[in-house]
């Protein structure tokens, strides 16, 4: 989330009010993937690696929950 939208969880907490205010984001976009984003990006990204060695094993880390 943080290198799709170049932001830090940090560094939003100083404008993501001003975002929610301006109808930019509907909700705090650390504390739910945004499946039409990230979640397209995670999925490419998945789906091409497999391609190349299908037998990558994948992952993810972060904060979860």
């Amino acid at each position: 989330t943080q290198m799709t939208f170049g932001f830090s969880r940090d560094d939003a907490a100083k404008f993501l009010g001003a975002y929610y205010d301006k109808k930019i984001y509907d909700n705090d976009p650390f504390a739910r993937l945004d499946q039409n984003g990230v979640g397209k990006l995670v999925k490419m990204a998945a789906e091409l690696g497999r391609q190349a060695r299908p037998d990558l094993k994948l992952g993810i880390c972060g904060e979860h929950g």
